[in-house]
């Protein structure tokens, strides 16, 4: 073995070289299996946030689609109303003339005035229904995302052991080969290392 190196002046023993490597490497090793399992579960519990938000951004945009529908239903009354109010001054404004109210232009008048109240009410609901739409989709996106985001944290466990494992065996590895490669040129003598 080689023990004296004359240009510095310290001796060295190439076995406890060899060791002091094969240690470092599992040292490395045992490191970033724990850094591949602490990163998988970190991925994990991100995933399980996300999800969570994008659940209780589904709920809000369910309860949305349930206001814009109510809001319309209120609004599209209080459209029916007002349509009532201007039938009824254009009908008493007709009698008021002495107008048979029940007969030609006069009939034709009030009914086009109905119709077209009916068009307003019609118009205001279909607003809501198209709002209600957007946010029921809204829904639907936040809920896939959730179960996107809930599939990945649960998975998580498993990809940090095969991190974990991948990273104890590629360490695994690395010593062997260093320790075969060692021992084929003498530094190490029948396989011991400490």
């Amino acid at each position: 073995m080689w023990q004296d190196v004359p240009a510095c002046g310290i001796e060295t023993d190439m076995a406890d070289l060899a060791t002091i490597g094969l240690v470092a490497g599992l040292a490395g090793t045992a490191v970033s299996a724990a850094g591949a399992i602490s990163s998988a579960n970190a991925q994990g519990k991100a995933a399980a946030y996300s999800a969570q938000v994008a659940q209780n951004n589904a709920t809000i945009a369910s309860q949305n689609a349930a206001y814009a529908t109510q809001a319309g239903q209120a609004k599209a009354e209080q459209q029916g109303l007002e349509n009532k109010q201007r039938l009824g001054k254009v009908v008493a404004g007709e009698a008021a003339g002495g107008v048979d109210i029940n007969s030609g232009s006069n009939e034709a008048v009030a009914q086009s005035q109905t119709e077209l109240g009916q068009e307003d009410v019609g118009n205001v609901l279909n607003n809501a229904q198209l709002q209600a739409y957007g946010y029921r989709s809204q829904t639907t996106s936040f809920q896939a995302q959730s179960g996107l985001d809930t599939a990945q944290a649960n998975q998580a466990p498993t990809a940090a052991a095969l991190g974990g494992a991948g990273s104890l065996f590629q360490g695994a590895a690395q010593f062997g080969l260093g320790a075969s490669r060692l021992q084929n040129v003498g530094a190490v003598d029948n396989g011991t290392f400490f």
